[in-house]
């Protein structure tokens, strides 16, 4: 038989035995757990990059976009210059009528107004009192519809108008338009001028209506309706005139820095009035310059050599400028320059009305000067000779020249309004 202390050494080799298998087992158990920890971090760690990574790629796309708005932002400035940009002067007013009469000229917007939209079957109405001198006769009449800012939705259209005069519907005999010709807010403005003359036949009150027959979502902008009528009159003065109409749109606005925002500076954005051939001295001469758009005083008129900031003041009111001014001091002999310049500014030049009141006296020396001349020819006397001759004819001598240049300096520069 087993002794008891053989018996319980062996039982203390079991016991040994079994200890070292429950370490074994915790260690391998703890090695487990200290992978699974370590796999488990890792796999922490992974997610926790990632989400960084997602965060990190948000932002850069965020910040990719902010630098794509702020690079539509800035494109005017930035970007390649569009190959037709209809900002610049490229539309210079045409001559309707150029003619000499005894009468004058009456121009009117009336109880012109801006509009702001005006939809399908919306109708804008303009009422004109018309007051010429008592006995003349209307030589002709003109209507004038200056509109602007025409689209169907945000696409820019030409309009569709319906326009009645006393209620009688008219047809455009002219349409004179212009527009941007790129990007956004490509919206054409225009002019559309009509014969009116056979509608009026004197003084009185007469109505004008205006209405959008363009597709649901069309609109368009009225700036104002104009009345012009050139007249004779018995009594009137002995007058040569021009009709210069159309719409050039100008745009020379520039950013803080001084920069073109649209490709056009201020030398591209000169649109030409008038070129009117004169024979000087005259007794005056008087010029109406209409523009769309304006207000804004930097805008120029230019008269050959002569700058004359102010053209478009607000008056009568902001979206339709009527300046009227006596240029007598600023013409010459032969051919002159009349201009208008945009100066940091969107505006659309669109009539310049030029009346020059003739001297008599000037014009009957000035014949006789050349019937003296061909006489001179003829009998063989010296040119000096002719001139003298010329200088002594009744209302040209040296002191009624000076009389009226001393008169017309006077005069230069005052500026008249007609509404």
């Amino acid at each position: 038989m087993k002794t008891r202390r053989v018996e319980q050494k062996e039982d203390q080799k079991r016991n040994q035995k079994g200890d070292r298998k429950k370490i074994y087992k915790t260690r391998k158990i703890w090695g487990i757990n200290e992978d699974h920890k370590a796999n488990s971090e890792h796999k922490i760690r992974i997610i926790r990059l990632s989400q960084e990574g997602n965060k990190f790629n948000r932002l850069v796309r965020l910040l990719c976009v902010i630098a794509g708005l702020c690079c539509l932002l800035s494109m005017p400035a930035l970007a390649q210059a569009p190959e037709k940009n209809g900002y610049i002067a490229d539309k210079p007013l045409e001559t309707y009528i150029h003619d000499s009469i005894n009468g004058g000229l009456y121009y009117s917007v009336g109880s012109s107004y801006y509009s702001g939209k005006v939809y399908p079957g919306d109708v804008y109405s303009v009422t004109h009192n018309i007051d010429l001198p008592e006995g003349s006769t209307v030589k002709f009449a003109r209507l004038y519809n200056y509109w602007t800012w025409s689209a169907e939705g945000v696409t820019g259209r030409y309009p569709e108008m319906k326009v009645r005069f006393n209620g009688k519907e008219l047809t455009p005999e002219k349409e004179y338009s212009d527009r941007k010709g790129w990007g956004i807010y490509d919206y054409p403005t225009g002019t559309w001028a009509y014969n009116i003359t056979d509608l009026v036949n004197g003084s009185g009150a007469c109505s004008t209506e205006i209405e959008n027959k363009g597709p649901d979502a069309s609109f368009v902008c009225i700036d104002g309706v104009g009345l012009l009528i050139v007249y004779t009159d018995p009594k009137g003065k002995d007058i040569e005139y021009w009709i210069n109409e159309g719409a050039d749109e100008l745009n020379s606005q520039v950013d803080e820095n001084g920069n073109p925002l649209y490709y056009a500076s201020s030398n591209e954005t000169i649109c030409e009035m008038l070129k009117p051939t004169l024979q000087l001295p005259v007794r005056s001469a008087t010029l109406w310059t209409i523009a769309q758009s304006g207000n804004w005083n930097d805008n120029a008129l230019l008269i050959n050599d002569q700058k004359f900031p102010g053209i478009t003041d607000g008056e009568p009111y902001p979206d339709l400028d009527t300046d009227m001014r006596d240029i007598t001091s600023y013409l010459k002999s032969g051919e002159n320059s009349i201009l208008f310049q945009a100066i940091g500014d969107y505006v659309v030049p669109s009539g310049a009305f030029l009346v020059i009141e003739k001297d008599p006296q000037a014009e009957e020396a000035a014949q006789a000067s050349e019937e003296s001349s061909g006489k001179s020819d003829e009998t063989g006397e010296t040119q000096e000779t002719s001139g003298n001759e010329a200088s002594k004819a009744p209302g040209f001598g040296f002191d009624y020249a000076l009389a009226f240049l001393t008169a017309g300096k006077l005069v230069a520069g005052h500026r008249q309004k007609k509404g």
